[in-house]
Parts: structure tokens; sequence; C-alpha cells
């Protein structure tokens, strides 16, 4: 049977490496964490600038669609006697 003071430096040899692997375990979450945190923050600068590109075309096209109407109104009016 083992003393009393072994069983309690055991038990506290435990419990130091009880509190190392937590220690450990929190560090690669929160690694985890901030690595998922960039890439977040990556992709949506990312589509921001997509967005913008996407908006712009869409204004270009409106003008175009705009100009277009124009000019088949100007055709329809020289049509009509």
């Amino acid at each position: 049977m083992l003393e009393v003071s072994t069983l309690y430096l055991l038990l506290t040899m435990f419990g130091f490496v009880l509190l190392g692997i937590v220690v450990v375990h929190h560090h690669n979450c929160s690694d985890m964490i901030r690595r998922k945190r960039n890439e977040v923050r990556r992709l949506t600068v990312h589509l921001e600038a997509k967005n913008s590109v996407l908006d712009e075309q869409i204004a270009d096209l409106k003008t175009q669609v705009e100009e277009l109407d124009e000019k088949l109104s100007i055709l329809e009016q020289r049509q009509q006697p």
C-alpha cells in the first residue's frame, strides 16, 4: 500500500498533467479560432471587392439599356409618319 504522502504526490502530478493537457487544448482551439477568423475576414474582403465589381457592371449595363431604349424610341418615331 502507498503512503499518504506518495499518494498526494501522485495526485498532484496527475493534476499538473491534466492542467497541461487543458492548456495545450486551449491554445490549439485558440489558434484554430484565430485562423478561421482570419479566413472569414479574407473571404469577406474578397467578396466585397467582387461585389463592387459586379455593381459597376450592373451600372454599366443599365446605362447601355437606357441608351438602347432611347435609340429604339428614336427609330420608332422615325417610322411613324
